[in-house]
């Protein structure tokens, strides 16, 4: 009978052990530590851009270095670069980098020379990855919020410095 025992608590204890990954991939990420140097090496983004993809023929946004932890972006309905309609920014501050806007912030996650993935404050999943192609295009990644959803990718061009 304690034999019997021993293996009932030993299984749900390998059952635990199993299911522990599975509610863990689920939960926010910590987001990594950035010195301002690791912040600075996205100043790729500065310039005006043409952006591309899924349900929009072009956009345009530009993206400015205000200071030495602070990037605005402000978008555009045209190519002429007037009457800014949205911004936000990016900001590094107490080495974490959030980008923010009126309506929601997101953390960078992950952070490189030439790549910065933010997702939502709170969110497990989704958010959007900025990837640095060459010093005339990157692309943007929105990524899926809910399992199995699919992502959509702009392209964006540089018009000017």
């Amino acid at each position: 009978m304690q034999c019997r025992r021993l293996s009932v608590v030993v299984a749900l204890l390998l059952f635990g052990l199993a299911i522990v990954p599975l509610s863990l991939a689920g939960q926010q990420r910590t987001p990594p530590r950035v010195t301002l140097v690791q912040f600075q090496e996205l100043r790729w983004l500065s310039g005006s851009w043409r952006g591309s993809g899924g349900a929009y023929p072009a956009f345009y946004e530009e993206y400015r270095v205000l200071n030495d932890s602070t990037i605005v972006m402000r978008s555009f309905p045209d190519s002429t670069f007037t009457g800014a309609s949205d911004s936000s920014s990016i900001e590094w501050r107490n080495g974490v980098v959030v980008n923010r806007s009126a309506r929601s912030a997101s953390i960078a996650i992950d952070l490189s020379g030439t790549s910065v993935h933010f997702v939502r404050e709170g969110a497990a999943r989704g958010g959007f990855t900025f990837n640095r192609q060459s010093a005339d295009q990157w692309t943007a990644t929105l990524h899926a919020s809910t399992p199995g959803g699919s992502e959509t990718l702009y392209v964006m061009r540089r018009m000017r410095p």
